[in-house]
């Protein structure tokens, strides 16, 4: 495809925004006392927690995370410094123990020892150090980390420096290590979103191995092996995402520690099973001391920004902790007359109730505002099937279209860790979006454009949307006993209900659903924003999911592990329309209610240890999806269902600092939805898809190759093909390749970290839909570079560069238009952490 160069880049808009720590501050404060007042803080002299033996089951792994699970079980805290402790192994914990107990077996041989700090407190010191009694409240000799009961040191990304992480519940509920878990798991981690400026869960995911971004126009899709993914919060499945109420791609990254990314069938333990994977968004948690940073940067297109994250304990004990982080960006985009402001706010406040036991709450907004947005994209053909060729600073709609986004989500949360090493726990959410969209956009279907005269068709209109999302999960998990050696369980069910409605309301009042106007493509602001006061058609569904799961993660031997499991899913889906147009009264129309009651989903995986650093792997599980998606009448689509098997080699490297994994998959599926046309609002239609078959393989490798050198990247190959033999998705590409990594200069230089990322992909091609023409993209490559420099320990400047080399390349949508990609665009930014 060739179009003309974009515009240059703009000088950036002076920064005008001021965060204040102390307001945020007493806010936080706030909002904590006012939901956890109840809350008692820890009494302050317990029983020593040393006298109380409890029952643990801590399977092996590196000796910082093995203590850190103890501490956390134990519900203690332990004070040390994870560096002193790097390349240590630990061969876990089994039985009943004291908690000096248990410290003095994991810690022997090790050089350290633990020492009680009070009645519920230790610090590591080198055994070669008399442990001499300290003082309550005298502080440690090491550099400070507090592990407490809430914690999952494990699987937390932030402050650990890393491109990986030590544990994930992702796949399996379990909190097990990537090499542990017999599916192919992906974390973008807090380091990562830093380094590489991912603000977004869309550039987010770009950077995930495997994972294919595609944008439509404000709509953004995410696939892997040819399917979608599916949608979780804290590990609890959401229904949200599953119209245009609500876009994850505009998640704003600010609040989340970790994006767990699972590819392959997905979520078979908790509800949700979609043949692609899960994107499993993992929110920041409060840290037990005062830590907190600001930021502010400037970037290419006038675009300016501002940051502030800031949490720690509000009481003298600790007992109660808190976080509230706050953002806001604006700006223009590389568009013409389109820009973007973001507004993003995060609280939550966490209680200790007890030893081992947390209440939390908190609450999530975020408002997206889009000005001169656009629904459906640029046409590839005039109506004489020329090609049509336009800038990409060409913009399908007018000025005055608009795509506000507003997320409004409060949850609770109830963590419990037992004596005896299980662990308990409940979350409810609930969830509010809306829409604002009302726009003048180029009519593509088809597009019908005189080349001549460069006429073509506009459509207006005006098509708000809203849901709730109402969520409750609890799961348990934890050890027991069987033929003398100890195994894992978990037990949990989760129930979704939503409700939906999307408008379409009009300028004019003739029988017609449609409202559209002749107009010439390079100058779509001729048409003025008219009154849109009279509706046409809504429609909108109540759904239900409920469903119950159970696995159980069998260690026959030290080195093979067995999962079994399985879930049982009721579905209930009852659609509605309103009709103004063709005679209709808009008296409610109930539509075709979809029902499912028990439907079983089994998964089986197994895990062999080969040697000390590698793995083999194989799983297989059914697939049931409920689809979310419509047909050209407006009827939801059957729901998905298949099977899908993989097998695999995972390692695990420099006690678990680098992970790396090979993956042989094949998926077989019934009712893929596959573009067909519009419904009657004009937004997209789908058609079910009988025996598609997903093949392909994967490399990907995450963590620190070397000292200071931080990596994460992977290969991937996919043939998604329909059942006669034609790929189902040829605007995806089969091939892609993703790396971003970083590194930190050794020596005097060690202030300075260079880093880069890296996406290249396979060529594409597309049959457009009303047979204009074929259109093809050869193979992309787009390159980012970045720059930090520490000026002092508080202090940072960075540097990022999208797409240095200016590669001009498309999305195509798979039915009548595309989408540019951005071009080379600068962001500088400085950090202050305190």
């Amino acid at each position: 495809m060739t179009a003309s160069p974009s515009r240059p880049l703009r000088a950036p808009a002076p920064f005008a925004m001021a965060l204040s720590t102390a307001a945020i501050r007493a806010a936080l404060a706030g909002m904590a006392l006012s939901t956890l007042a109840a809350a008692p803080a820890r009494a302050a002299d317990p029983a020593p927690a040393a006298a109380t033996p409890r029952t643990y089951a801590i399977a092996a792994g590196p000796l910082s995370d093995v203590l850190a699970q103890f501490a956390a079980t134990a519900g203690v805290q332990l004070v040390f410094d994870p560096a002193a402790l790097a390349g240590l192994r630990s061969p876990g914990l089994q039985g009943s123990h004291g908690t000096q107990q248990g410290f003095d077996l994991l810690l022997r041989g090790s050089g350290f020892v633990a020492v009680p700090q009070g009645s519920s407190a230790f610090a590591l010191r080198k055994a070669s150090v008399a442990p001499a009694p300290i003082a309550p409240g005298a502080a440690a000799e090491l550099a400070p980390v507090t592990v407490t009961a809430q914690a999952e040191a494990g699987s937390t990304t932030e402050g650990t420096g890393s491109y990986t992480t030590r544990a994930t519940g992702a796949g399996t509920r379990m909190e097990l290590s990537l090499r542990e878990t017999p599916q192919s798991v992906s974390v973008v981690g807090r380091q990562q979103m830093e380094d590489q400026n991912l603000t977004t869960m869309e550039a987010a995911l770009r950077q995930a191995p495997g994972i294919i971004v595609n944008r439509r126009d404000e709509r953004v899709d995410f696939y892997a092996r040819g399917f979608a993914l599916s949608q979780m919060v804290d590990g609890v499945p959401t229904l949200a995402y599953s119209n245009v109420a609500a876009e994850a791609s505009m998640s704003s990254t600010a609040i989340y520690d970790r994006v767990e990314v699972v590819r392959g069938a997905a979520g078979l333990l908790n509800g949700v099973g979609a043949p692609g994977g899960s994107v499993n968004m993992v929110r920041k948690r409060p840290t037990t001391e005062f830590t907190g940073s600001v930021s502010a940067g400037v970037g290419s297109w006038n675009r300016y920004a501002a940051e502030a994250d800031i949490g720690g304990k509000l009481n003298a004990s600790g007992s109660l902790r808190g976080r509230v982080v706050a953002s806001h960006l604006n700006g223009d985009t590389f568009t013409q007359n389109k820009s973007r402001r973001e507004d993003v706010l995060y609280a939550i406040a966490e209680a200790d109730l007890a030893p081992g036991t947390v209440l939390a709450a908190g609450l999530e907004y975020q408002d997206t505002s889009i000005a001169g947005a656009n629904f459906g994209a640029i046409p590839l053909f005039y109506n004489n099937r020329t090609p049509i060729s336009v800038p990409r600073s060409f913009n399908s709609s007018t000025s005055w279209s608009t795509w506000n986004m507003l997320t409004q989500r409060v949850f609770v949360n109830l963590d419990h860790r037992m004596a005896n090493g299980w662990h308990l726990k409940a979350e409810a959410n609930h969830l509010k979006n809306e829409r604002e969209r009302y726009s003048g956009d180029i009519w593509t279907s088809p597009a019908n454009i005189n080349a001549s005269t460069q006429i073509g068709t506009m459509q207006l209109g005006d098509n708000p949307a809203d849901g709730t999302n109402k969520s409750l999960d609890f799961h348990a998990t934890g050890p027991y006993e069987l033929f003398g050696r100890t195994h894992q369980a978990v037990l949990g069910f989760n129930i979704n209900r939503y409700a939906y409605a999307i408008e379409t309301n009009r300028a004019v009042a003739t029988g017609t659903m449609i409202d559209q106007r002749p107009v010439n493509i390079f100058n779509v602001d001729a048409i003025a924003k008219p009154d849109f006061k009279y509706p046409r058609y809504y429609y909108g569904a109540k759904t239900e999911e409920k469903a119950v799961y159970a696995s159980t993660r069998l260690k026959p031997t030290d080195a093979l592990s067995v999962l079994l499991g399985g879930r049982l899913t009721w579905y209930d889906n009852a659609p509605w329309t309103r009709i103004w147009f063709s005679g209709g009264t808009g008296r409610p129309v109930n539509g075709l209610r979809t029902v499912e009651d028990a439907v079983f989903t089994p998964y089986a995986g197994v895990v062999f240890d080969v040697s000390r650093d590698f793995s083999v792997y194989a799983s297989y599980t059914d697939i049931f999806q409920p689809n979310t998606v419509n047909d050209s009448s407006g009827q939801v689509l059957d729901p998905q269902r298949g099977t899908n098997l993989e097998l695999g080699i995972k390692g695990e490297h420099f006690g678990g600092k680098l992970n790396t994994s090979f993956a042989l998959f094949e998926t077989e599926q019934d009712n893929v939805p596959v573009a067909s046309g519009t419904q009657p609002d004009g937004s997209a239609a789908y058609r079910p898809a009988k025996g598609t078959k997903s093949r392909g393989y994967e490399f990907t490798a995450a963590g620190e190759v070397l000292p200071g050198w931080q990596l994460m990247g992977g290969y991937s190959y996919v043939t998604p093909r329909k059942n006669d033999g034609s790929l189902l998705s040829p605007h995806l590409p089969a091939r892609t390749l993703r790396v971003a990594t970083t590194y930190r200069l050794p020596g005097d230089w060690n202030r300075l970290t260079l880093g880069a990322n890296l996406s290249w992909q396979s060529a594409i091609w597309m049959n457009e839909f009303y047979g204009q023409g074929t259109v093809a993209q050869g193979g992309v490559t787009v390159l980012g570079l970045m720059a930090r420099y520490d000026v002092n320990k508080q202090l940072s400047v960075s540097l990022n560069v999208e797409n240095a080399t200016d590669k001009q390349y498309v999305n195509l949508s798979g039915f009548s238009t595309y989408v540019y990609g951005n071009p080379r665009n600068a962001w500088l930014k400085a950090s202050y952490r305190f």
